[in-house]
């Protein structure tokens, strides 16, 4: 997401004369490649379709071979959370952990939802991602809807020091389900602990057919 300074969008009526990088962003919303939010004078990669065609774009250039590398492994953990595999899931959040947040809010519960949301950024290609979205009898931690077909909703809690189990009882004792009662698709409950002691998180899944 790129924001613009107050004054700095202007029409521009030309696609060779580029004098600044506001114009070349100026010039992308005009095409549709990205979409301008006028309140909070931001623009954004609007769709799926065009995500991908970024990370085409930048594939083989050498300067984005990190954020390629983040991408990647976001993939992959996406993948393994589709296909139920706990343990590489909880390594992968024990690992965007340390890159997503600093010593002071490493055990905080921001912290933890930082690490969740850097984790699965290849998800947006897939869903849109909604953090503490009201849920049933509370807030849920973080909730994936999904605007593919073929893959279930998500529904994720956290908690620290506690108990994954408890985590996956509490999303479905507190119905956390209960606002995607228009989706028709399965779903899939993820329950995670950060344990601060020893800095590691462990996964539990369980899956959900709706009738």
């Amino acid at each position: 997401m790129v924001r613009f300074k107050q004054g700095k969008t202007r029409d521009l009526n030309t696609m060779t004369d580029f004098t600044s990088k506001h114009d070349i962003f100026t010039y992308l919303i005009h095409l549709g490649y990205l979409v301008y939010d006028k309140n909070e004078k931001t623009c954004r990669i609007p769709n799926g379709e065009i995500r991908q065609e970024w990370e085409n774009a930048v594939e083989d250039c050498n300067e984005y071979k990190t954020t390629n590398q983040i991408i990647k492994h976001s993939k992959e953990l996406l993948q393994a959370t589709l296909e139920g595999d706990e343990e590489a899931v909880a390594e992968a959040l024990d690992l965007s952990h340390i890159h997503a947040t600093s010593n002071r809010s490493y055990n905080s519960e921001d912290g933890l939802q930082c690490a969740i949301y850097l984790s699965y950024i290849y998800a947006l290609n897939k869903y849109t991602i909604v953090k503490e979205m009201t849920a049933g009898k509370d807030f849920a931690d973080v909730t994936f809807i999904p605007y593919v077909e073929g893959v279930p909703a998500i529904i994720i809690e956290l908690k620290r020091n506690g108990d994954e189990r408890y985590a996956l009882k509490q999303i479905k004792e507190k119905k956390y389900f209960a606002s995607l009662e228009h989706y028709t698709g399965d779903l899939l409950f993820v329950g995670i602990n950060y344990d601060e002691k020893t800095k590691k998180h462990v996964c539990k899944m369980e899956k959900f057919v709706k009738d």
